[in-house]
């Protein structure tokens, strides 16, 4: 992604901390440089990776990587609130690097920072039974922003040219069938006019949007979102 969407995040931020808004979320496609753009931020806000909370190995081994059930919710909960209540916590982090490409996490790092910017392809997604034990972590958001891509279709791209650039960093990288066949099964399982264009269209939390082209820029500015009174579950 571009500086523009750098300089755009970090303003709606600065936005967001005016308000009073503590814990923010960052919904965007695999793929998208959503990870890369968060860690840039800086100005006390810390940027966490929804996926460095995939339980650890041998338990994850039980789940699909990224999809709902993979993560450690309870300790996402846990994590968050002790941000919101000192400004400080540990986050662990999970390097996909290991156990041969398949991930597994790593010891915890203490942060803190004024902010608290949680970030995932799948960050308020609703609608679907396997997502209710997410949704207590959905509510912990005081602000979401949802990054649009052109189509669907560009994910699994984009994905593709992701993990290209981890291989060629050397670093363990999954084959380009096994990144099919995860965005495949990331979007059948959580269908994209189900679980997240409701977001845009009925959103539950004070919601935000920002169109991406084809090559990840971002086509004009953050846009609010009216809110809405639905209850999906």
């Amino acid at each position: 992604m571009t500086h523009s969407a750098l300089s755009l995040l970090q303003q709606w931020c600065r936005e967001r901390s005016s308000n009073g808004d503590i814990v923010l979320g960052l919904c965007a496609p695999p793929g998208s440089g959503k990870s890369h753009l968060s860690r840039q931020i800086g100005s006390g806000v810390v940027a966490v990776s929804i996926d460095d909370l995939y339980w650890p190995q041998p338990k994850l081994q039980q789940h699909q990587r990224g999809l709902p059930g993979s993560h450690d919710v309870p300790r996402l909960a846990q994590l968050i609130d002790e941000f919101r209540a000192q400004g400080q916590t540990l986050v662990p982090r999970f390097d996909k690097t290991l156990a041969g490409g398949a991930g597994d996490r790593v010891d915890d790092q203490p942060h803190q920072g004024d902010q608290l910017l949680l970030e995932g392809w799948c960050i308020g997604a609703r609608g679907l039974p396997s997502l209710q034990d997410y949704q207590a972590i959905w509510r912990r958001l005081d602000a979401l922003l949802v990054l649009v891509p052109p189509t669907h279709n560009h994910v699994l791209r984009w994905r593709l040219q992701a993990e290209a650039r981890q291989r060629r960093r050397g670093g363990g990288a999954l084959h380009a069938h096994a990144v099919t066949r995860m965005v495949q099964s990331f979007y059948s399982a959580l269908p994209p006019e189900r679980c997240f264009q409701p977001l845009l269209d009925s959103p539950q939390l004070p919601t935000w949007s920002l169109k991406l082209d084809h090559r990840r820029r971002p086509i004009g500015s953050i846009q609010p979102c009216q809110t809405g009174v639905g209850s999906d579950p």
